[in-house]
């Protein structure tokens, strides 16, 4: 199985999120830890169009690919750089995890509880995580057939799962990675 990272150099709201330093580390290293210590995936990667943020994946273990710029525009999806990459590939795996870079508070047993899941849903080409409320994106991960992602099949069709998690905050403006930073405290306690 694969795990692709998205993380462009480009955040508009929070400069250089994706490498900006949470508790002492990059806080995309939190993601790539992740996915590689959950022992799912054959390969981690990320997807970006900067060589320092390229420099960091390999840093901390995970592969890099150099993503084409029209493909790190504000208006393209994680959707769509993942079948840029997956358009590259001689050989594709069944299923691919698009890991968000900023997940620090993520743990393993929510993303292989995502994984069950989604194996285990019948008719589904996606699963995706969603906040307490049920029904919130919080830009943590989603799992998905990688001939859904390749055929265009859209991750807010009908036939998307999706999985509660708690404690987690999806980091787009300062006050949320304050937030995320506040959570990860009172964990580390």
């Amino acid at each position: 199985m694969l795990c692709l990272i998205p993380a462009r150099a480009g955040s508009q709201r929070i400069p250089n999120k994706n490498i900006r330093s949470f508790h002492g580390k990059p806080i995309i290293a939190y993601s790539i830890e992740l996915a590689l210590d959950s022992g799912l995936f054959d390969k981690v990667v990320v997807s970006t169009d900067s060589d320092e943020i390229g420099a960091v994946a390999l840093a901390y273990g995970a592969e890099y690919h150099d993503r084409p710029v029209s493909y790190s525009k504000n208006d393209v999806g994680t959707q769509a750089v993942a079948v840029e990459y997956l358009s590259t590939l001689p050989t594709i795996p069944l299923v691919t995890c698009v890991l968000y870079a900023t997940c620090p508070l993520l743990q393993s047993v929510y993303l292989a509880a995502g994984l069950n899941q989604f194996i285990n849903s019948t008719g589904v080409d996606y699963v995706y995580a969603v906040g307490e409320d049920g029904w919130q994106d919080v830009g943590q991960f989603y799992w998905g057939l990688t001939t859904s992602f390749l055929i265009g099949i859209s991750i807010t069709d009908e036939r998307s799962g999706k999985i509660v998690l708690p404690d987690v905050v999806d980091i787009n403006t300062m006050d949320d990675w304050q937030q995320a930073e506040q959570l990860y405290e009172e964990r580390m306690k």
